[in-house]
C-alpha cells in the first residue's frame, strides 16, 4: 500500500474508526488515542498491504483488537449508567425528552451481549454492509443476520417496556 493508497483507503475510514472505538471504550481521549495507534501501525506496514481487499473492514478490524487488547492490559471497566448521565437542568422538556430516550436506548444497547452490541453498532450506526460486518468480527453473513435480527429485538422490547410502564426491567 502506497502513501496515495493510504490517504485514499485508510485515511477517509478514519471518524468511522474513531466511533467505532468510542462504542467499545466510552472514552473520547482513549478512542483517539487507539485510533492514533492504529493509524500508526497501518502506516508502518503500508508497503506490504497491496493484498488487502476490503481495506474498510480490515481497518476497522484492526480497531477493534487493539480496544480489546486496550481493555485486556488495563482491565478496564465501563462507567456505570449513573457515572455517564449527569442531570443537566438548562434543556426546554422536548430536548429532555429526547434525551431521556437516548439514555434509553443507550440502557437497552448496554443490556446487549457484546457480540450483539458491535453487530448492531456497525450496522445500525457505521452503516457496514452485512458483508464487511462479517469480515471485521470473523463471523459468517447468516450469524451477522441473526445476530442483528435478536439485537433490534432485545432493544424493541426494552423500549416499549419503558414506553408502557415507565421501567427499564
Amino acid at each position: 500500500m502506497s502513501e496515495l493508497q493510504f490517504e485514499q483507503y485508510v485515511l477517509p475510514v478514519s471518524d468511522k474508526m474513531y466511533r467505532y472505538a468510542f462504542s467499545i471504550l466510552k472514552d473520547s481521549e482513549l478512542a483517539s488515542d487507539v485510533v492514533q495507534e492504529c493509524l500508526t501501525k497501518i502506516w508502518n506496514k503500508k508497503s506490504t498491504l497491496t493484498n488487502i481487499n476490503n481495506h474498510e473492514a480490515w481497518v476497522m478490524r484492526i480497531v477493534r483488537n487493539q480496544c480489546y487488547d486496550w481493555i485486556k492490559l488495563n482491565r478496564y471497566t465501563m462507567l456505570t449508567d449513573e457515572q455517564q448521565t449527569l442531570p443537566d437542568t438548562q434543556f426546554t422538556d422536548d430536548t429532555t425528552l429526547l434525551n431521556d430516550r437516548l439514555n434509553w436506548l443507550q440502557v437497552a444497547l448496554d443490556r446487549l451481549p457484546d457480540k450483539q452490541k458491535e453487530v448492531f453498532h456497525l450496522r445500525e450506526i457505521e452503516d457496514m454492509t452485512y458483508q464487511d460486518i462479517a469480515e471485521v468480527l470473523s463471523m459468517s453473513i447468516s450469524d451477522v443476520k441473526v445476530n442483528i435480527h435478536r439485537a433490534r429485538l432485545k432493544v424493541r422490547e426494552i423500549i416499549l417496556k419503558i414506553d408502557a410502564y415507565g421501567i427499564a426491567n
